[in-house]
């Protein structure tokens, strides 16, 4: 490859030669040494390359020979320079642009952050950029390794990074520290008690004195499990009493349309930038408002993103009003009420839910009357005083 490359540009030409001695012409030609390449001989008919200075040195080679020569073709930068004379415009902007890819593929156009689930790429992406790692940023002036260890000391939350250099793009790789789970202290002396009132299903004592029976109805606060363990002997020992106690517990919720706050949209504003190889240019004043959002598009090439595209910039201003339809009001209550028992499912197994619309009243009120069934044991500590003998 590399020398079709150096063919290319130092140039050749393919000739054709005919009626005389072949034999003699392709000997003398070694002896001449003139390189010959792709040589065929079809009955006493020669075909070849060779380079430009090798040609002009055929022409006595084939007078001794008796062999008629004739110019196929040419090939090479030289000849089509010359051919295309009149567009050397196209070949010095043909260079520029080689020279422009080659001045930009020094500089860093796109940051990317990989194996980060719980931190926010943008948290990361700030960190890095306090020491240098931005779009646009040259990236042989960048001591990767230093400014990886100096992320890492001010990101407790990670474990391991590294940046890697892709093209013109730098790859932040990180892990993320695992969580240590909190540590079960069961030496704290508890008993377990009611979180809410309801009609008990099934208890599974893990530690402790079962003081409740199935089919029994409890309070909020009542005994469930007691820590306190009497022995044979009568001596009595606090534990940590541990278990589930799983109930069948009513809720209620109630909203009317008084309690809700409406909001209109007063004023919606757009602002566009472009974003060209790390630079923004702004196009018109940036929106202000309740609500900023941003949403940016980039030119793909493949599963490449090029650092071209249109970054849209929308600010919303919303204004309290009260004043809405009866029947938007009406639906709200409704959709609130449907939003709680979504939530509630997520605490408890809701086993029925009934809603009730109170229409005769002039504030429009719902409820949510549900069934369910969720474990309502709860650790409550025993405090005990600790004395001191005295002598």
């Amino acid at each position: 490859m590399i020398i079709k490359f150096l063919k290319y540009i130092i140039g050749f030409v393919t000739f054709k030669a005919w009626g005389g001695f072949s034999e003699r012409f392709i000997n003398l030609c070694e002896e001449e040494k003139i390189s010959l390449w792709n040589i065929k001989n079809t009955n006493g008919e020669i075909t070849a390359s060779t380079s430009i200075n090798g040609y002009k040195r055929l022409r006595s080679i084939s007078k001794k020979t008796g062999m008629k020569m004739r110019t196929v073709k040419k090939c090479g930068l030289r000849f089509w320079l010359s051919k295309n004379r009149a567009r050397s415009g196209l070949a010095v902007g043909a260079v520029v642009f080689m020279l422009i890819l080659i001045t930009l593929s020094q500089f860093a156009w796109r940051i990317e952050v990989v194996g980060n689930t719980e931190i926010e790429d943008e948290k990361i992406l700030a960190v890095f950029e306090e020491y240098g790692i931005k779009a646009g940023a040259k990236i042989s002036d960048l001591d990767l390794k230093t400014i990886t260890e100096k992320a890492l000391a001010d990101m407790p939350d990670i474990s391991w990074a590294k940046v890697n250099k892709k093209g013109s793009m730098l790859c932040i790789e990180i892990r993320e520290k695992r969580k240590i789970p909190d540590i079960y202290d069961d030496s704290v002396p508890t008993n377990v008690v009611a979180s809410e009132d309801g009609v008990i299903l099934s208890s599974d004592v893990l530690c402790g004195t079962e003081e409740i029976k199935v089919g029994s109805a409890v309070r909020k606060g009542d005994l469930l499990i007691s820590g306190i363990v009497t022995h044979r002997d009568g001596s009595e020992e606090l534990l940590h009493a541990d278990g589930i106690v799983r109930a069948q517990t009513k809720d209620t919720f109630e909203i009317s349309k008084k309690n809700i706050c409406l909001y209109s949209l007063t004023n919606y504003k757009k602002r566009y930038e472009i974003f060209f190889f790390g630079l923004k240019f702004p196009i018109g004043v940036a929106p202000d408002g309740d609500l900023i959002s941003e949403n940016a598009s980039y030119l793909q090439s493949g599963d490449s993103v090029l650092p071209l595209g249109v970054i849209k910039t929308t600010g919303i201003t919303f204004s309290e009003n009260t004043v809405a339809p009866e029947e938007i009001q009406n639906l709200i209550c409704l959709f609130k009420c449907s939003e709680h028992i979504k939530d509630l499912n997520e605490t408890a197994e809701v086993k029925s839910s009934k809603i009730s619309v109170s229409e005769n009243n002039p504030d429009y009120s719902c409820a949510v009357y549900s069934t369910c069934e969720k474990n309502i044991a709860e650790l409550k500590e025993i405090y005990t005083e600790k004395t001191m003998d005295k002598e």
